[in-house]
C-alpha cells in the first residue's frame, strides 16, 4: 500500500502516451529518470541501440548504435535524452561529445520542444553522406518525445546489427534451400 501523502502516477510498463512519458521523465529519483532515458532510446531505435549503463555521470551519452560506414568499418551513433529545459548550448555540448566519441551521428531526444536556435545549431553541424545510403542524414538530429509517441518516428538508418541479422537470414535460407535440393 502506498502511503497517504504519496503523489503517485501508476505507470504500467512503458509510456503509451505523452502524459505518461512526462510523468516518467519528471520523477525525482535517478533510477526512474534512467528508465525514461532507456525507454526513449530503445523506442526510437526500435530496440537496436545499446543503453549506456555506466553508473553516475554518463558523459552525455544515454545510448549507442553502430552502422557500417563507407570503408566497411563500424561508425557510431550516440543518443542523448533530455527531460528538462533545453537550449542551443545542449546541442553545442552534444557536438563536443560527438567529437570526443568519434561519432558520425548524434540523436538528441527531448521532452521539450527545441528552440529555433537549437535547430539552427544542429543544422550547422552538417550532413552525413554514405555512398550506399540513398539519402543524407543530419549529423545532429533532434527528435521530440511527442514525435516518438504521436507520430511514431523511428531511427531509419540501417544499423550494423541489422545488416548482420539480414546476412545471417540469407545464409540460413541458402542452407535450407541446399538441404531441400538434396
Amino acid at each position: 500500500m502506498a502511503s497517504g501523502n504519496s503523489h503517485c502516477i501508476t505507470l504500467h510498463g512503458i509510456p503509451k502516451d505523452l502524459e505518461s512519458a512526462i510523468a516518467l521523465a519528471q520523477k525525482q529519483d535517478d533510477r526512474t529518470r534512467k528508465e525514461f532515458e532507456k525507454w526513449a532510446v530503445l523506442t526510437y531505435s526500435n530496440n537496436r541501440a545499446v543503453i549506456n549503463s555506466k553508473k553516475g555521470k554518463d558523459e552525455g551519452i544515454d545510448g549507442i548504435a553502430y552502422f557500417n560506414g563507407d570503408q566497411g568499418k563500424q561508425e557510431k551513433i550516440i543518443f542523448q535524452v533530455k527531460s528538462g529545459k533545453v537550449q542551443s548550448k545542449d546541442i553545442r555540448d552534444l557536438l563536443g561529445t560527438m567529437t570526443l566519441e568519434n561519432a558520425s551521428i548524434a540523436i538528441f531526444i527531448t521532452l521539450e520542444n527545441p528552440t529555433k536556435d537549437m535547430i539552427a545549431t544542429a543544422k550547422k553541424a552538417g550532413f552525413y553522406q554514405h555512398k550506399y545510403f540513398t539519402q543524407t542524414y543530419d549529423k545532429i538530429q533532434i527528435v521530440t518525445v511527442k514525435d516518438i509517441i504521436e507520430n511514431q518516428e523511428r531511427l531509419n538508418i540501417r544499423l550494423g546489427l541489422e545488416v548482420l541479422k539480414s546476412a545471417e537470414k540469407i545464409i540460413e535460407t541458402k542452407a535450407t534451400q541446399i538441404q531441400l535440393n538434396l
